[in-house]
């Protein structure tokens, strides 16, 4: 008799054992930023949160995916467990505020402005130009250590480009590869705008929230240590129109 009480329970805790050895699933917050992040694309999400997802899978990690305002998931991660954001550089001012899981992608940054703007041929020409640059980012506090005297803010991308295009900026700042797609959306042409050369470069990294593990960076490190020798990086990279880095 005890044995059969025995077996019982032991069949009985099994479904509670399986669950307690399950992973427990990752909340991914970004902004609608692409070619990284695109929103309402499940089928092309963008390429570094396509990247996320695999390394999530090569993890054994759940992984959901859910777009906000870029400062709004920013602040989710420094409150919310288990939650991870990107693209993020990482600064000083940030260090201490995330765990920093990944290096995803090195970043070119840039001015953009219409056609015919002569001084985007030299960035030191734009000092005293007026010019935006994303909400959340440290690009503004960036541009004026940098001696740049009028720098608003935006609230994406987009709405950067189309502060250029009715001329309530002279250019807009940041990452090469965003501005040149938000550029080619809502209806607007190639030829309406030009683009510095690159001033500055820097890492982007998949970042968590500080309930992240030591031991958790360096399973997302070595999955993507894997996914970099196994080409899924690169493939996942052309698939943007983008090359590895």
């Amino acid at each position: 008799m005890w044995l059969r009480r025995f077996i019982l329970g032991l069949l009985c805790a099994l479904p509670a054992l399986s669950q307690a050895a399950e992973p427990a699933p990752v909340k991914l917050v970004v902004g609608d930023m692409a070619p990284y992040s695109v929103a309402g694309n499940t089928d092309s999400p963008g390429s570094l949160v396509e990247i996320a997802q695999a390394l999530a899978r090569r993890v054994g990690t759940p992984m959901e995916v859910q777009f906000y305002p870029w400062t709004r998931a920013l602040a989710m991660v420094a409150v919310a467990p288990r939650t991870l954001t990107l693209p993020l550089t990482r600064t000083a001012e940030r260090e201490n505020k995330y765990r920093w899981l990944a290096k995803l992608y090195r970043q070119k940054f840039i001015f953009v402005g219409l056609q015919g703007n002569g001084k985007l041929s030299d960035p030191s020409l734009l000092l005293h130009a007026r010019l935006t640059t994303l909400r959340g980012t440290p690009h503004k506090r960036l541009l004026l250590e940098a001696g740049y005297t009028d720098v608003d803010e935006c609230a994406t991308v987009r709405e950067c480009i189309r502060m250029v295009k009715k001329g309530i900026a002279d250019a807009s700042y940041g990452a090469e590869d965003t501005h040149r797609s938000a550029a080619s959306m809502d209806g607007n042409k190639a030829g309406e705008f030009s683009y510095s050369p690159v001033y500055r470069q820097d890492d982007v990294w998949l970042a968590g929230s500080l309930d992240f593990t030591e031991e958790d960076s360096r399973k997302w490190r070595a999955a993507l240590e894997t996914l970099r020798s196994d080409g899924t990086i690169t493939r996942i990279l052309h698939k943007y129109g983008a090359t590895g880095n």
